[in-house]
């Protein structure tokens, strides 16, 4: 190999890590695009008509709220009526308390934000949820903080800051339920 192609591959691995870094960048928009306001109200009310459909009058439900804690709880009615463990800084939940969570943290899902630093980057909030397929509760609920880069004010930031991250946070874990179990 010439001195001349060797002086060449340092250029050559930029572009190409450029390359890479921008098709990551484009195919990230289209796997992590969120879903719409629209979508997760239907995916939320298909969920609770399955919840509803199959009456479930008195279970045990084991979850972390948030994660770091347990808590396990009977239900009777919608009402709980006894608490096994609760090492957790909220109230024991019930599923139709879940249901209201989530409609809740989806209320300000239009809702631009600043994010924390300043305006250099703006959030929108959302709850990401899975259900169980059978029964409908949900099984797990997260909110996630969509950020975007606010140009304008991005620049006035850059100018006396430096550059900020307007990189979207990991989702925060808000309920996770380990167990439901009917009680006959």
């Amino acid at each position: 190999m010439s001195h001349h192609d060797r002086s060449r591959m340092p250029a050559v691995a930029l572009a190409l890590g450029v390359a890479l870094l921008l098709a990551c960048g484009v195919s990230a928009l289209f796997i992590l695009r969120p879903s719409s306001n629209a979508a997760r109200a239907q995916q939320l009310a298909d969920a609770r008509n399955r919840w509803l459909s199959r009456p479930i009058p008195h279970y045990r439900l084991v979850m972390q709220a948030p994660s770091w804690c347990r808590l396990d709880v009977e239900i009777q009615a919608e009402q709980v009526v006894r608490v096994f463990q609760n090492s957790c800084p909220n109230a024991p939940q019930t599923v139709t308390d879940m249901f209201a969570m989530i409609s809740q943290l989806d209320s300000a899902a239009g809702t631009i934000f600043c994010a924390p630093a300043g305006c250099e980057c703006t959030e929108v909030y959302y709850a990401t949820v899975s259900y169980d397929q059978q029964l409908g509760f949900p099984r797990s609920i997260s909110v996630r903080r969509e950020r975007q880069t606010n140009w304008p004010e991005l620049w006035r930031f850059f100018l006396a800051h430096g550059l900020p991250s307007c990189l979207t946070p990991i989702d925060t874990d808000v309920v996770n339920v380990l167990s439901m179990q009917p009680i006959l």
